[in-house]
């Protein structure tokens, strides 16, 4: 096990703009790590960097005190779960599980009992004599994961290893990745696109966006306490409304909105409602939950501090909650989710929404 730093790496392909910007953190031993973003946002790359497929234009990667920047693949101790598996068809489950213990000649008796536990562990000890082709999706990756867990690396690297499940065998197979790289304490670096399974399986995140690091912190706080607007739209729902910072004191910002709304969000320290001076543009981030429909809009000049006003657009039933589509003044888009318990506006009617102004996050637009 190990620790996995990258200062200031940055990877460019000829004169296009960098894939990886600059991106600099540093991944504790036994962690379990999420490099999170849409496709082409550089969360692959930055991943291939660290197994050394890659060689970065800029920067250095190091493993606990060691510079392995130039250090090729094999020698890095890493083990890889490729997004296709990467298995050998022309081989059974014990031979691909054993693959990577022969390429570093381990004696045959330890290999055979140490691909006997990795199997034990993935659920897959009676299919050891199956052909690949025989094997479901999920049992492939397991496969796979297993495969990668038998040479024990000190980095385990994890490259979008459920896109090809379906959304129920996701589910049940992140959480057997999650208590596997428990049970071993290895450092695990992790690739996907899906922010439900980021939250899900994560010690904490880094998303990116545009080879560029907007963010890093555990699942809770990125939720609840987005950096930016891009994080706020991009993790779950959110309505990011932005305006002029109009004034501010120790406890509170005031922020008026284009359609002269007002709204008030509470000052947290390290964060943009801190250091945003008055004047300023900034967006607030307000999560569907956190919003509360308060009755028909009254008339522009009773609006209060703290309220919205939009007109519902469409209502939408999905069990214990309705998710509420509303336009606002300038053509806003907003979604309120309420409990089914509710009573829920009508289809065209204008209505008043009351933020929590504790669940107000303001962010940079």
């Amino acid at each position: 096990m190990t620790s996995v730093s990258l200062v200031d790496v940055t990877k460019r392909y000829g004169q296009a703009p960098p894939s990886v910007d600059r991106l600099s953190f540093t991944i504790e031993d036994g962690e379990f790590f999420t490099l999170l973003g849409p496709s082409g946002c550089g969360k692959s790359t930055t991943l291939r960097m660290i197994a050394g497929f890659v060689a970065p234009t800029e920067g250095t990667i190091r493993f606990g005190d060691k510079d392995v920047t130039g250090v090729p693949p094999y020698r890095r101790d890493t083990g890889m779960v490729f997004q296709n598996y990467a298995l050998f068809p022309h081989m059974d489950v014990t031979a691909n599980v054993a693959y990577g213990l022969r390429m570093r000649r381990e004696p045959k008796a330890e290999r055979a009992d140490r691909v006997r536990q990795a199997l034990d562990l993935v659920g897959l000890a009676p299919y050891a004599d199956r052909r690949i082709q025989e094997l479901s999706g999920g049992q492939q990756q397991r496969v796979a994961l297993a495969r990668a867990l038998v040479i024990r690396p000190s980095v385990l690297l994890l490259d979008e290893p459920l896109s090809n499940l379906d959304a129920k065998l996701r589910e049940e197979t992140r959480g057997q990745i999650r208590q596997l790289q428990q049970e071993f304490g290895i450092t695990s670096v992790y690739v996907t696109h899906d922010q439900a399974e980021a939250m899900a399986v994560s010690d904490r995140i880094a998303v990116l966006e545009s080879g560029v690091l907007h963010q890093l912190a555990s699942p809770r706080e990125i939720y609840h306490r987005p950096a930016t607007a891009f994080v706020a739209n991009f993790i779950g729902r959110s309505n990011v409304v932005t305006g002029s910072l109009t004034g501010r004191d120790d406890q509170q910002v005031t922020v008026e909105l284009e359609d002269g709304s007002i709204l008030q969000a509470p000052v947290h320290p390290d964060t943009l409602s801190a250091t945003a001076a008055v004047g300023e543009t900034v967006a607030l981030s307000l999560r569907p939950e956190a919003i509360a429909v308060d009755g028909p809009a009254p008339d522009a000049a009773d609006r209060e501090v703290g309220t919205l006003h939009a007109r519902v657009t469409g209502v939408e039933f999905t069990g214990a909650t309705s998710h509420i589509s509303l336009t606002a003044a300038g053509g806003q888009e907003l979604l309120v989710s309420v409990t089914d318990s509710q009573d829920l506006p009508e289809v065209d009617t204008d209505v008043a929404l009351r933020p929590d102004p504790a669940r107000i996050w303001t962010v940079t637009p």
